[in-house]
């Protein structure tokens, strides 16, 4: 079954599962959301599979939910929740009536987005957001392969037998990848494309693209800024160091977080305005 090859990448194998079991037994994890000591992954069986778990898509996504309870509990795990139809068409945010159908929400109407779409794996709750600001600010790089295929799970659902040519991470500005390290939205493709190798999926051959897109200027961070404060404060601050690299190019832009769309917007304005041909968002969280 694919679960057991995306259970295969995130739990070891016996040997590994006997220390594992020893290390628990004497330093027992905990959650990353509620600090509460529980059992990890190598130790019992995980979460229930969900509804539908015969398709490839929901199998990813419940494996990726499995090799998340190696960081928290299950009842964190559980309570993370999927984006789901309705959405608008072209931000993706999630409806509250559930029964209408996908059409386009009345900010994309009033404020017409540079992207075509925007998609993204996850509601961005509180217990989420605890992960994301793990992952992010305490160096738990470890979640890059989980949260990854959420992602994939979500990039297949939205854009399956669509052409993707390049997929560039939203660039940290020199300064802040200085300070933490890495670029967070590069780790989670990297995730996303382990697991897509590893299960023989078509996705893992597309080219990331690091030294295209850039960040020239430093910002205050977005977090906490109203919409026109988030707007002006990213305004230009992207440039593209290679035009030729996405002129007449189907290109996906990958963050981890979408609150108001600013950044990605921006980042798809500058791309279009150097000649692709097209420019989608796929983000981790989504804000509701």
């Amino acid at each position: 079954m694919l679960l057991d090859r995306v259970a295969k990448f995130g739990i070891p194998n016996w040997p590994g599962s006997l220390l594992n079991i020893f290390l628990d037994a004497v330093l027992p994890p905990k959650c990353l959301v509620c600090s509460r000591i529980f059992k990890s992954a190598t130790t019992r069986r995980g979460i229930e599979r969900r509804p539908n778990a015969a398709t490839e898509i929901t199998d990813l996504f419940s494996g990726s939910y499995r090799l998340l309870t190696s960081f928290c509990c299950s009842d964190c795990v559980n309570a993370f929740a999927a984006i789901s139809a309705p959405m608008c068409t072209c931000c993706g945010i999630m409806f509250k009536n559930r029964l209408d159908l996908n059409y386009l929400c009345g900010d994309c109407i009033t404020q017409p987005k540079k992207f075509r779409m925007a998609r993204a794996a996850m509601a961005c709750d509180q217990q989420l957001m605890a992960v994301i600001h793990r992952f992010k600010y305490a160096g738990k790089t470890q979640l890059a392969r989980p949260l990854g295929g959420l992602m994939l799970s979500a990039f297949m659902r939205h854009w399956e037998g669509e052409k993707v040519d390049l997929v560039l991470p939203v660039p940290l500005h020199s300064q802040k990848f200085r300070s933490r390290g890495f670029n967070q939205s590069y780790l989670l493709i990297h995730g996303w494309k382990a697991i897509a190798k590893a299960m023989h999926i078509a996705f893992s051959n597309n080219p990331i693209h690091t030294d295209v897109l850039m960040r020239s200027k430093a910002t205050v961070p977005q977090t906490g800024l109203a919409r026109r404060q988030r707007l002006k404060n990213i305004k230009g601050v992207f440039s593209v160091r290679f035009p030729e690299k996405v002129y007449g190019k189907k290109l996906l832009v990958v963050d981890d977080v979408y609150t108001t769309g600013a950044t990605v917007n921006e980042c798809a304005r500058i791309l279009l305005k150097s000649g692709a041909e097209r420019v989608d968002v796929l983000t981790l969280a989504r804000a509701i």
